[in-house]
């Protein structure tokens, strides 16, 4: 008896590190859920979800620190913004492919016993899914990932044929099949002949729905993928109720905040996504809820945008010249900040205020094509 209560608690306690470190994870605190999925990979070093949980954590931070983990990365015709970049250390690199092996091989060596372990098998399939993400979001490597997708797709399958229930598994095999709907022929075509095909992005949709409203452990990550499915497909009323969601959930993850303002822009609601704008600025100002960590120039600058949308040009202004003036905004910001203000002033009949702005871009080390803008504006005023 008083074994069987010592199982209880320490199973228990998992639960709650497990939770502890989700929660902290899809707040952006990586310190935090790495060191609480670490204690779980000691404790309980044979179970694969533990290894994944890891896993998922450091491919996170990557797309992060790569500036990738952003709405607008996914929401063009390649991945990222101009703000990205695809560095990533050959240490992190390794240790998240050390954390997937493991992953794998704790999960074959329950296969081995059991082939048709659901969990096991389950376990399987989200470490190439990781493996896959990583692949296709911060190396770019987009064949490798493929194949690693397919596998992970055909081990939730075989998960679906055991346990039709089991509707954790329809979150890989929907990314997939939305994935592959959406990409474009001349990439589609190769990978058919490789015999990675799915079966449609409706399908897909339809698929990461019932992972969100159902899934017991990838219902996060099923919303999360939908925001930008949403997004994508101009379903922009679902999306913002999919964020809306996600950040009442995860007050602490600016992410969704600036999602949900450039939502509104979206929607032509610019009213809204200056209110939201500024809703942000004051927690990041303020260095409340962890928005401290995000860089108000960023902010700024998109408020600055929705103010020209809005024709509140003095307000825009306001907004652009302090990102100009932050010297910790990276040049080409800045620049571009100067130039906005500069083809505002020009608009406005000030030709001498316009000039300064494109005379500071001249003194930055910025992108040519910003430099050659200005000197063309500087030639002839902006109309």
């Amino acid at each position: 008896m008083v074994l069987a209560c010592c199982i209880a608690a320490a199973a228990v306690d998992a639960k709650v590190v497990y939770d502890q470190a989700t929660d902290a994870l899809y707040n952006l605190d990586f310190n935090t859920a790495q060191r609480g999925y670490e204690t779980l990979t000691r404790e309980y070093p044979d179970n694969p979800d533990y290894w994944n949980a890891l896993a998922s954590s450091i491919w996170l931070r990557i797309l992060y620190n790569q500036q990738k983990l952003s709405i607008e990365s996914f929401s063009g015709g390649s991945l990222g913004t101009r703000e990205s970049g695809d560095s990533v250390s050959a240490a992190e690199e390794k240790r998240l492919r050390d954390t997937i092996a493991i992953a794998i091989t704790k999960a074959d060596a329950k296969l081995k016993l059991n082939p048709q372990d659901i969990r096991a098998l389950y376990a399987k399939g989200i470490a190439n899914g990781t493996l896959a993400s990583f692949e296709a979001t911060a190396k770019r490597a987009y064949v490798s990932a493929s194949g690693k997708a397919k596998t992970a797709r055909d081990l939730h399958q075989q998960v679906l044929k055991l346990d039709p229930t089991f509707d954790d598994a329809q979150m890989s095999i929907g990314t997939f099949n939305y994935v592959v709907g959406v990409i474009p022929f001349v990439v589609r075509a190769p990978l058919v002949l490789l015999g990675i095909h799915g079966e449609g992005k409706d399908v897909g949709i339809t698929q990461l729905e019932t992972a969100a409203a159902k899934g017991k452990t990838t219902s996060t990550d099923a919303q999360m993928m939908l925001l930008i499915v949403y997004n994508r497909e101009k379903r922009y009323d679902d999306a913002l109720r999919t964020v809306n969601g996600l950040h009442a959930r995860y007050p602490r993850n600016f992410i969704f905040h600036l999602a949900k303002a450039s939502i509104y822009g979206k929607m032509k609601r610019w009213d809204d996504a200056v209110e939201t704008y500024h809703q942000i600025l004051a927690k990041a100002e303020g260095k409340k809820d962890g928005y401290e960590r995000l860089a108000p120039h960023k902010v700024y600058y998109s408020l600055g945008t929705s103010n020209m949308e809005r024709y509140q040009f003095d307000t825009a202004v306001e907004a652009f010249s302090h990102v100009a003036r932050n010297k910790d905004a990276p040049p080409d910001d800045r620049a571009n900040a100067y130039l906005w203000m500069g083809k505002i002033y020009d608009s406005g009949g000030h030709r001498t205020e316009a000039l300064q702005q494109y005379d500071a871009i001249l003194a930055l080390k910025c992108d040519p094509e910003i430099k050659s803008q200005a000197q063309q504006y500087k030639r002839k005023p902006f109309k």
